[in-house]
């Protein structure tokens, strides 16, 4: 069988006869021609494998981008939800204090839209009374002096309307540590405050109604007191009293204690003060209605009543009030505690 039908074949033949008829006396050269050949072969090898690797690596570090730009998105995305789903106030601020971006929360908490609120900056809505303070605290803020800060201010809404708030504040800062914007976090505290206020209120007229001056006449006062009394009470009772007889024109003022069950000391010589300070500021102090369990405490403790009317009941201290008013009785005159009830 001949090679006609082959040309492989005969390409293979030919190259073989043209080395076997070649010139071996260089077979020095031959010799160098193979070992070439395998050089080159193995160069080709190993720029073969360094372009895999090339190629290795290229797809690693495009993977790594991929899953750095999933990561990205995802923290945008967590940071997205959690800023404009926020049950209260958030805002980015730029460093001069214009808003950049706002939540909903913070746009219903003072009214206006977002696209209203990139025209403003805090300083615009912030109440002049708490603008000195705030924009102090920015600047500690950005000097590095303080990482952070939190404070109770007032915000102006749209209607005009004061806005309570805790307001938290923190800065963001580049990879170089330069200050790029402000995040602030802003909770509606209006509604704590008017509660506040209400609670004081109340306990105003608890207190009030704890130690009520009752006007008898223009010229006598009574103070009828229930419960227990404690330091703070008594305090209370001496500051309303004094306060009734400083006003002009009061003669006896009448402290009934035919409602307290018992007392301590420091209580008994509160009222023993109270009543001195009457009698200091011209009134004739008037002690009625001492249960047993009262006098024995006063007693005890030797309190000093010197000076002090005591009547058995409040309607007997009326009744020598009237007298002393009349000029009937001489003021610091005692009235017996069984004939004046009568």
């Amino acid at each position: 069988m001949t090679n006609e039908g082959f040309p492989e074949a005969r390409v293979g033949c030919n190259l073989t006869k043209r080395l076997d008829h070649s010139d071996m006396s260089d077979d020095t050269s031959q010799l160098f021609t193979y070992a070439d050949l395998r050089s080159r072969n193995a160069e080709l090898a190993a720029e073969n494998q360094a372009l895999r690797a090339q190629v290795e690596e290229a797809r690693r570090l495009s993977e790594d981008h991929a899953l750095a730009d999933r990561e990205r998105y995802l923290n945008e995305e967590r940071f997205q939800q959690t800023f404009d789903c926020a049950p209260i106030g958030m805002t980015i601020v730029s460093l001069e204090g214009r808003f950049v971006r706002v939540n909903r929360a913070l746009a219903e908490l003072l009214g206006y839209t977002p696209e209203e609120f990139v025209r403003l900056r805090f300083q615009d809505i912030t109440h002049a009374d708490d603008l000195e303070i705030d924009v102090e605290l920015v600047g500690k803020t950005v000097r590095g002096e303080i990482p952070r800060y939190q404070l109770k201010k007032r915000y102006i809404h749209r209607d005009g309307s004061i806005v309570h708030a805790l307001l938290h504040v923190a800065l963001v800062r580049d990879e170089s540590g330069e200050p790029v914007h402000f995040i602030s976090q802003i909770l509606d505290m209006t509604e704590q405050k008017r509660a506040y206020e209400a609670l004081r209120a109340s306990e105003e007229r608890l207190r009030q109604l704890s130690t009520p001056l009752v006007p008898i006449r223009d010229d006598i006062v009574a103070m009828p007191l229930v419960g227990a009394i404690d330091p703070d009470r008594a305090d209370r009772a001496l500051e309303v009293l004094l306060a009734g007889i400083s006003g002009g024109g009061v003669r006896v003022a009448i402290l009934d204690v035919t409602g307290v069950v018992a007392l301590d000391e420091q209580v008994a010589g509160a009222l023993v003060r109270i009543a001195h300070a009457a009698r200091l500021l011209g009134a004739q102090m008037v002690l009625s209605g001492i249960r047993a369990e009262v006098a024995r405490t006063l007693v005890e403790v030797g309190a000093d009543f010197s000076g002090i009317v005591t009547c058995a009941n409040l309607q007997a201290s009326i009744t020598y009030a009237l007298k002393i008013s009349r000029g009937r009785a001489p003021q610091g005159a005692e009235a017996p505690r069984n004939g004046a009830g009568r």
